[in-house]
């Protein structure tokens, strides 16, 4: 069960006590990603988080690996599109001392200016990085495409030109007006109790004054479905990603949405693993996922293969998603899809570090709590025919995108279309 508190600062407490575990996981979130920004300070989230663990009022970078090391644990964080966070693991009984460093880490940051300077050359060696990589470079630009007039369109760690220009008081000055207790969520998952960590947070935010959260604009994404080619003859390998219109986050068919991308293509038994690469060896790695938003979703299928072999992978799957639209699924495979994904879902929900982040995406997107029954319960009640309902109403290939990376054969692949192919 997860309690949650609403102090009157406008932070969110939430906690889940799950005392057979020897560690405890506590983290922050900010409801703020890359989504936010504009093409003027893209990537200024990411720079924050980093900067985050260079020194704050109490403590500099290197007591801050220190006092990390001493709790036990690993202190870490991450930024996505639509969400910020920071977490530490620690063992259990160091609850105060873990909340001191993290929320002194967060909300006290003070941005030194040589290390201001330090990080933003590692930011942009982060950059060229991720431009080097073939897999990273492929899912960036398909997004900036697909999501061309949308911020979900921006890369994460923003662009070289763009961070180069960020300068210290001004990514310091968005940091004070976004990390606000009205903008943020404190969660636990382990050994501790919900009155202590609220009486924690109380102690903290109570000179915060109350008011509501910030009211972000945030566009409405359109999917732009065409073809978008980057050839690369250094590569020995085609990479391919095709995509469709997705779901939403807090969608109510998300449970059967979830049915459908594994029986396509997200385990060893799906179709699309079966047929290009047990089958017909056209791939080592085929695989279909999908990523979920506040109001929109982007279901993508993805692969490596030989680049003459493009005339044949692309036929292949057009055929498996023609067979799922026009013929449907059988009970065993609907049967078989459902063990898959509800184990997946209880041996992910045993670290407490997965938990705490399931947790935060429920309160942040579904402004409730969902108890792993009622998933599970959600997964049991799909049908033969609801899962051959979405097959047939999503995956329209005349609608997808598609993304060919690598040394591409023939020149006017730029004008095919996936369903056209």
């Amino acid at each position: 069960m997860v309690n949650k508190t609403l102090l009157d600062s406008g932070l969110t407490v939430i906690s889940e006590y799950r005392p057979q575990f020897p560690s405890f996981a506590l983290s922050y979130s900010v409801r703020n990603g890359s989504r936010n920004e504009t093409l003027g300070n893209n990537g200024i989230h990411h720079f924050i988080e980093h900067m985050l663990f260079k020194g704050s009022k109490r403590y500099d970078l290197k007591k801050i690996a220190d006092i990390s090391d001493r709790l036990g644990g690993s202190l870490n964080a991450f930024t996505s599109k639509e969400i910020t966070h920071y977490y530490l693991k620690a063992i259990n009984g160091k609850l105060p001392n873990s909340f001191d460093l993290l929320t002194d880490m967060v909300m006290e940051s003070e941005f030194p200016l040589e290390e201001f300077n330090r990080e933003k050359n590692v930011i942009l060696q982060e950059i060229k990085e991720s431009e080097d990589d073939p897999e990273t470079f492929l899912f960036e630009s398909f997004y900036s495409r697909v999501f061309k007039d949308s911020g979900l369109g921006f890369p994460i760690a923003g662009s070289e030109t763009g961070v180069a220009s960020f300068n210290r008081d001004g990514v310091y000055d968005y940091y004070k007006s976004i990390y606000t207790p009205q903008n943020m969520l404190l969660s636990a998952v382990g050994k501790v109790e919900h009155e202590a960590l609220v009486e924690l947070a109380q102690k903290t935010f109570s000179s915060h004054p109350g008011n509501k959260p910030m009211e972000f604009m945030v566009d409405k994404p359109r999917f732009h479905g065409q073809t978008f080619v980057k050839r690369n003859k250094s590569l020995k390998q085609l990479y391919v990603v095709i995509g469709f219109k997705g779901m939403a986050t807090a969608s109510p068919l998300r449970f059967l949405y979830l049915i459908m991308n594994d029986i396509l293509g997200a385990g060893m038994s799906s179709r699309l693993f079966q047929e290009v690469r047990e089958n017909r060896g056209l791939a080592y790695t085929v695989n279909s996922f999908s990523d979920a938003y506040l109001e929109t979703g982007l279901q993508m299928i993805y692969a490596i293969i030989e680049p003459g072999q493009l005339s044949e992978y692309l036929p292949a799957v057009q055929e498996e998603i023609l067979k799922l639209k026009n013929k449907g699924i059988t009970e065993e495979e609907l049967a078989r899809a459902k063990d898959h994904i509800k184990s997946s879902i209880i041996l992910s929900l045993e670290s407490n570090v997965s938990k705490m982040r399931f947790n935060v995406n429920q309160e942040i997107f579904l402004k409730r709590e969902l108890e792993t029954s009622e998933i599970i319960k959600n997964i049991d009640n799909a049908s033969v025919e609801d899962i051959n309902k979405l097959f047939r109403d999503f995956l329209d290939m005349d609608e997808s995108a598609m993304m060919l990376y690598g040394d591409i054969p023939g020149k006017k692949s730029a004008q095919l279309k996936f369903g056209q192919y």
